[in-house]
């Protein structure tokens, strides 16, 4: 079924699960169900495959959309599992896919240092061949939490220290810095090379940490942090910390628009510590969608056709 490209993604997933061992990973591993699947090993390519594959129907969805007709509201999403999370849940590209012609370019567990590395041979080809309204990213929560990496930003604890003080350290601080500098050098040239696209962008809710698991709750109980409401406090600050520096970012822009999705997403509405459930992804996604239709309506672009 993958090589034949024959079914929706949403189809195969009575035949595939999340590996328990990295279902809290910004890249969820996703792995045949052997029950359902013969000849599983345990050297499949299989995960590699269904994040391709999720890709590539999109981006044959948008191929088709365009040969039919399409004449509403085009755009380009790149980033990492929040806009691609391939076939177990719907993302927010997949609730926004009802209401506009995406080109995807994003792949589960990709870093914003691997997105702006790999520009010239995705971003701009598709903006140059595409010609979309808008560019959709996400991007910066792999390098944050990725391989432990959230307890070298966060200080120590220590007794009455507000919540806050955890995101101001010297490491903390660089690590914006870095990211903030890829996203306006990104800005900086698609804006000056298609100067019409409007650039929408966020910075995540502030994930939950588990008891369990090892990319929050492990890399703060490492600083000390170990009272649950403490560490759920810590988390809020980081990300509220993050999405200020990227308001900021946007406000050097006139065609830059961040999305703050922060408060958008309760208990319930988490499908792990580190991404929304497929109902979840309705909430980020209504905002940026309200977003999309603000800009679209002030610059009275296409809004009256949307996929079939």
């Amino acid at each position: 079924m993958l090589r034949e490209a024959a079914i929706a993604p949403r189809e195969l997933a009575p035949v595939v699960e999340v590996d328990p061992e990295h279902a809290e990973d910004f890249d969820p591993m996703i792995r045949a169900r052997s029950a359902e699947v013969a000849d599983v090993d345990g050297e499949s390519p299989v995960h590699r495959m269904l994040n391709d594959y999720s890709r590539f129907w999109r981006q044959r969805r948008f191929r088709s959309l365009m040969d039919d007709g399409y004449d509403g509201i085009r755009i380009v999403s790149e980033g990492d599992s929040w806009f691609q999370y391939p076939i177990i849940r719907d993302d927010i590209i997949d609730h926004l896919s009802s209401r506009y012609a995406i080109y995807s370019l994003g792949r589960a567990g990709d870093t914003l240092d691997t997105i702006i590395a790999e520009q010239d041979d995705e971003i701009f080809p598709a903006l140059k061949d595409h010609e979309p309204h808008f560019f959709l990213i996400s991007g910066g929560g792999n390098d944050m939490v990725g391989n432990g990496q959230l307890a070298e930003l966060v200080g120590d604890y220590a007794s009455g220290r507000e919540p806050a003080d955890y995101a101001h350290t010297a490491a903390f601080d660089d690590f914006i810095d870095r990211l903030v500098g890829q996203y306006r050098d990104l800005f900086r040239r698609i804006t000056g090379q298609y100067p019409e696209i409007e650039i929408v962008f966020h910075g995540y809710d502030a994930p939950i940490p588990g008891e369990d698991d090892r990319h929050l709750g492990a890399p703060l109980r490492s600083r000390g942090i170990t009272d649950p409401a403490l560490q759920v406090a810590v988390m809020q600050a980081i990300m509220r910390r993050y999405n200020n520096a990227l308001a900021a970012l946007a406000a050097e822009f006139d065609r830059v628009h961040h999305v703050d999705c922060m408060g958008s997403l309760r208990a319930p509405h988490w499908g792990d510590p580190m991404h929304p459930s497929s109902d979840g992804a309705l909430r980020p996604a209504a905002r940026i969608n309200r977003r999309i239709l603000d800009l679209s309506r002030a610059r009275r672009l296409p809004l009256h056709r949307r996929p079939g």
